[in-house]
C-alpha cells in the first residue's frame, strides 16, 4: 500500500485569541514554518482558518480556525508515521499549555493500492455476486464500527482510474477544458483503489459525560491506527472482513 497523506483534526470550543497564541505557535513550529498566514478580517464562518502555515519543502500544512485545528503531512511513506505521531503530541501539548480543552479528535490516513487486481478483489469480497458483471466499472464502499466502546473506526474504499488525455487547443489558441475532450484518445495510466482510514473519539464525546481528548486517548488512537491499518485493509479487500 502506498501512502498519500496523514492528517489529524482537533475540535474545541470557541477560540478567539489567536493573536495571543502566535508566540507559542512560533515556538511549537519554529523548525517547520518560517511564517504564518493570519486572517486580518473577521469572519462569521467558524471554520475559516484564522492562522495557517505551509511548508512546501516538507509538504506539511496546518489550519487553525475558531473551532478546530488540522495538521497534514503529504507525500508520505509508512516510515513517516513516527514523525507524524510526534507532531500530533506536540500540537496537543500546545493546546494543553494554553488551557484549550480538546473535545474530540480524528486521525486519518489516506493511501492507495495500484495493483491491477485490487479492484476485482475488492468487489468480489464485498459485493453481492449478482452485482458483479463484466459491465461493472465503478464501486465505492464506506464502513464504520465502534472500537472498544471508545472510538469510531471508518474505512472508505474507492476505485479510481488515472486517465491521460492529450492537450488540445481551439482555433484561437485557447486550451480546451478537459470535460470537453472526448476520452476516445485517452490512455489509462493507473487503475487504483484509494483507501481512507480514520479513527476518532467522537463516540466517547457523544456518549460519555464530560469527555474530552486526553494525551492517553490520543496515544491510544495513534497506536490502534498504526497497528490495525494494514491488517484491516488487507482483510477487507481480500476477505471482506472488517
Amino acid at each position: 500500500m502506498k501512502y498519500n497523506y496523514f492528517s489529524i483534526t482537533f475540535w474545541f470550543n470557541l477560540v478567539e485569541n489567536h493573536q495571543m497564541l502566535l508566540a507559542d505557535l512560533n515556538k511549537t513550529f519554529e523548525t517547520e514554518f518560517a511564517s504564518f498566514n493570519v486572517l486580518n478580517e473577521e469572519s462569521d464562518n467558524l471554520l475559516v482558518p484564522v492562522v495557517s502555515g505551509v511548508n512546501k519543502k516538507l509538504m506539511t500544512n496546518f489550519s487553525f480556525s475558531k473551532i478546530n485545528f488540522q495538521y497534514n503531512m503529504d507525500h508520505v511513506s509508512q516510515e513517516d508515521f513516527g514523525l507524524f505521531k510526534e507532531k500530533c503530541l506536540k500540537i496537543y501539548e500546545f493546546f494543553e499549555n494554553n488551557n484549550i480543552i480538546i473535545l474530540h479528535s480524528a486521525i486519518c490516513v489516506n493511501g492507495e493500492i495500484d495493483d491491477d487486481k485490487a479492484f476485482n478483489k475488492f468487489i468480489k469480497s464485498t459485493l453481492n455476486s449478482k452485482l458483479i458483471t463484466k459491465d461493472l466499472i465503478d464501486a465505492s464502499l464506506k464502513l464504520g464500527k465502534k472500537h472498544e466502546d471508545l472510538f469510531y473506526k471508518i474505512i472508505t474504499l474507492l476505485n479510481k482510474k488515472q486517465i491521460k488525455l492529450p492537450q488540445k487547443v481551439d482555433k484561437n489558441g485557447n486550451l480546451i477544458p478537459v470535460p470537453l475532450i472526448s476520452w476516445n484518445e485517452a490512455s489509462l495510466e493507473k487503475d487504483i483503489v484509494e483507501i481512507s482510514y480514520e479513527i476518532n473519539d467522537k463516540y466517547s464525546f457523544d456518549f460519555t459525560k464530560n469527555y474530552h481528548t486526553t494525551e492517553f486517548f490520543l496515544n491510544k488512537m495513534l497506536y490502534v491506527l498504526e497497528n490495525d491499518l494494514e491488517k484491516d485493509v488487507n482483510n477487507l479487500i481480500k476477505k471482506g472482513i472488517f
